[in-house]
């Protein structure tokens, strides 16, 4: 003989299949694809062909419900998942197995057995899913933020969302085109970014979800089993990510949904399609939503409208590629854009008003990050806490909370580890421009009051919800200037950003971010500030409201001016147990009407008293402030000068 073929050019499956065929004809016409299966044994696509029939696909409308009682002989099924071109085999009916009524079947199990069909979901789908996500969360952006306007969190749902989506969509547009064959990869990848760009609670509950989805798909290729197992990975996120108190302040409505949709994927039949798993959990989110908002005395939860979105980008997903009737989108914009609540001015402002967002993102081990969440339950802190760990429990996380009391949450937190940012409270709509000496009179285009953008670093722990209340977002500076800042500077959206360093490394750091910085069309000035006293003075003067007409460069020479006015006002010192409190005393003048004493952790009260006794009699009736910043630097005191 010559050479010997391949084996599977020899005896491919579609040949199986003829003589089987043959053997037992069926009314049925059955195509298969055999290049496929080129990669299998022969006694296996011999046992394959011989398989006993399949039942007939559910019917997936109530039209089709009816006719499926009278059974065909024949059954032609052609189609794609929407997500990968496949060929369905035609099969011969068989009885159906009557179920039970009142008992849910167990999907896990109905499924998972040899006769699935081998339909699969690429990372070619999931990156066209990601995308028209991405137009859909955008549409729907205004919507969203009126519809959480009244959360006890976070009041701009639709912003964080797309903040922490343009995120997962750079990231999943620069994989390589091999990442188009591998759907596991394209969820990892997705995880990661979500983490990476998570804003607000919406943004943790996003990597959540998107880090439960990524460990759960363990192939290139998702078939419906694996589609529904990556589904519901969402069940216990909730649970995972949010912390107890945002259930009893907020209703679960979000939980609801997940809760919702998990059920409704458990009731499938047997033989299912993509088209049904994407469909169904589609309609169960849109019941839970508006159920949840009934509940809510209609109230919709914003958190709960963005997975909703997010499921109907994916039939949307699906129809496009199989060039069906699209309309999943349009339905569930509409629907969000006619939940939003009408505004209640009766109603009383909510606590959001007088509470602080802080951030903490850092790495950490799995048992320190228990031990913080225990300490924030039982302290009763509201918000949410996510990350992602290696084999060995260590990887990155982030921590979202609202507190009237930042520092007792930064003092549970790790020490030198990570970066913590506070951002200051929402302006209230009806905020008038007190503090403004800037009139505007450009009548060609709209003018409002806006507060100028300061980036405050501190390292006092006790400042920071004081610097983050006269309107600064603010960086506890540990070690240096951590490489998150310019992302934060570019999310101020504003052309002018005035940075306060609180100590000299601090300084020369930030200066290495103007040019960066400018090249993305922002003005970054790094103010002559070293301690923390001279950024909380420099903070109150450049926070002050100004309008909207105000061109760049004379926004710039105001916050110049101020910076410079704010800085000659006061003068500050470093105090220990060596100084010289007679030197303290004569540095001191009738002129001076204010001193503040900024307290380091451990201070010795003993040393607090003498300096107040220094102050008074070098400057009798000055006023003393006391400020408790437990900064492990110095003990500081600044003077205020009339």
């Amino acid at each position: 003989m010559g050479e010997e073929e391949p084996l599977a050019d020899l005896f491919s499956f579609a040949d199986f299949a003829r003589a089987a065929r043959a053997k037992n004809p069926v009314t049925a016409n059955s195509e298969y694809v055999s290049h496929d299966r080129r990669d299998e044994k022969n006694s296996l696509e011999a046992k394959e062909s011989l398989k006993p029939n399949k039942t007939t696909p559910r019917p997936r409308s109530s039209e089709k419900r009816k006719k499926s009682g009278k059974k065909t002989a024949e059954t032609p099924v052609k189609g794609t998942t929407g997500l990968l071109d496949f060929e369905v085999p035609q099969m011969a009916p068989k009885p159906a197995k009557p179920r039970p009524k009142g008992k849910r079947e167990n999907v896990a199990k109905a499924v998972e057995s040899d006769e699935r069909l081998d339909l699969q979901v690429t990372g070619s789908n999931i990156r066209h899913w990601v995308k028209v996500s991405g137009e859909v969360l955008q549409a729907a952006q205004s919507a969203l933020d009126s519809m959480d306007l009244q959360s006890e969190l976070d009041s701009d749902t639709g912003t964080n969302t797309l903040l922490t989506w343009d995120k997962v969509a750079l990231t999943v547009a620069g994989l390589p085109s091999r990442a188009d064959r591998d759907a596991s990869w394209v969820l990892e990848a997705i995880a990661d970014a979500a983490l990476a760009g998570a804003s607000g609670m919406i943004g943790i509950v996003l990597s959540e979800l998107c880090s439960a989805a990524a460990n759960a798909a363990s192939s290139p290729g998702l078939n419906p089993v694996q589609l529904l197992k990556v589904l519901r990975s969402s069940s216990q996120c909730p649970t995972r990510c949010l912390l107890p108190a945002v259930e009893r302040l907020d209703p679960p409505t979000l939980s609801g949904l997940i809760e919702e949709v998990n059920a409704e994927l458990e009731t499938q039949p047997e033989q299912m399609s993509i088209e049904d798993i994407l469909s169904r959990a589609w309609m169960a989110s849109q019941v839970a939503l508006v159920e949840g908002a009934e509940e809510n005395h209609g109230r919709p939860d914003a958190r709960a409208a963005v997975l909703m979105l997010l499921v109907a980008a994916m039939v949307e997903t699906y129809c496009r590629e199989n060039q069906q009737e699209q309309g999943a989108v349009a339905t569930s914009l509409q629907m969000v854009r006619d939940m939003v609540p009408d505004s209640h001015p009766g109603l009383p402002a909510p606590s959001r008003r007088h509470s602080l967002v802080l951030t903490w993102r850092g790495e950490a081990d799995n048992s320190r990050v228990q031990r913080l969440r225990a300490e924030l339950e039982k302290n009763g802190v509201y918000g949410a806490i996510t990350g992602r760990a290696d084999m060995l429990g260590i990887g990155p996380r982030m921590l979202l909370v609202r507190s009237r009391h930042p520092r007792k949450v930064i003092e549970l937190l790790p020490e030198k580890s990570g970066m913590i940012l506070a951002r200051p409270p929402l302006p209230i709509e009806s905020e008038t421009p007190s503090g403004s000496n800037l009139v505007s009179l450009d009548s060609s285009r709209a003018i409002r009051p806006i507060r100028p953008a300061v980036l405050a670093y501190a390292s006092a722990p006790g400042l920071v919800g004081d610097l983050a209340n006269l309107g600064a977002t603010v960086v506890l500076s540990r070690r240096g200037v951590p490489q998150e800042v310019l992302p934060i500077i570019a999310e101020m959206e504003q052309e002018v950003v005035q940075v306060l360093p609180c100590d000299q490394v601090s300084a020369a750091e930030l200066a290495n971010l103007v040019r960066p910085a400018k090249n993305q069309g922002i003005e970054v000035m790094v103010a002559p500030t070293q301690d923390d006293l001279q950024v909380l003075e420099v903070t109150r003067a450049c926070c002050q409201v100004v309008s909207s007409a105000i061109e760049t460069p004379d926004l710039i020479q105001l916050q110049r001016s101020r910076t410079f006015d704010a800085l000659a006002t006061q003068r500050t010192w470093t105090v220990s147990s060596e100084t010289s409190f007679d030197l303290l005393a004569s540095s001191v003048t009738a002129d001076d009407v204010q001193a503040r004493i900024l307290i380091r952790k451990g201070e010795d009260p003993d040393l607090i008293a003498r300096i107040q006794n220094a102050l008074s009699q070098g400057a009798p009736g000055i006023r003393i402030e006391l400020i408790s910043g437990g900064q492990s630097g110095d003990t500081l005191v600044g003077v205020l000068s009339s």
